[in-house]
């Protein structure tokens, strides 16, 4: 149980630390227009990329949070043989603790935008460490 709780450590001061600086860096210079203009124009992907700077940053973040999950399934879970229900323990509670602790520090500060952040934060977590715990227990289980 300890290293499971070493594994949820890891995966949530991991991808917490990855996404406020992706977040910091995307919001340097940006002026929110690339949110508005996803809903009042038709923007073909590579103008979105090269213009604005939130989907590149997302992405990288995804990546990093994979990183990490691959890095931890393969040192962590697959080496103590933990079941399906250790595994998503590590993909749901990071997620939730971390969306939970975004939401809660920033509430006071532009409430809807960091609400949104708080959602991406979630999905991209559970999506790229779901992906990655799948992915090396395919190939290396």
């Amino acid at each position: 149980m300890g290293m499971l709780m070493i594994a949820i450590a890891i995966g949530y001061f991991g991808s917490i630390a990855a996404f406020l600086i992706m977040e910091e860096m995307s919001l340097k210079d940006s002026d929110f227009s690339d949110i508005k203009d996803a809903f009042t124009k038709e923007l073909s992907l590579d103008e979105s990329l090269s213009k604005y700077g939130t989907v590149k940053y997302m992405a990288m973040y995804v990546a990093i949070v994979a990183i990490i999950g691959l890095v931890v399934s393969t040192q962590i879970l697959i080496p103590n043989s933990f079941g399906l229900g250790f595994d998503m323990a590590y993909v749901f509670l990071p997620a939730l603790i971390g969306s939970l602790i975004i939401l809660l520090v920033k509430w006071r500060f532009q409430p809807l935008l960091k609400l949104i952040s708080s959602f991406m934060f979630g999905a991209g977590y559970i999506g790229a460490s779901a992906f990655a715990v799948a992915a090396s227990y395919l190939f290396l289980a």
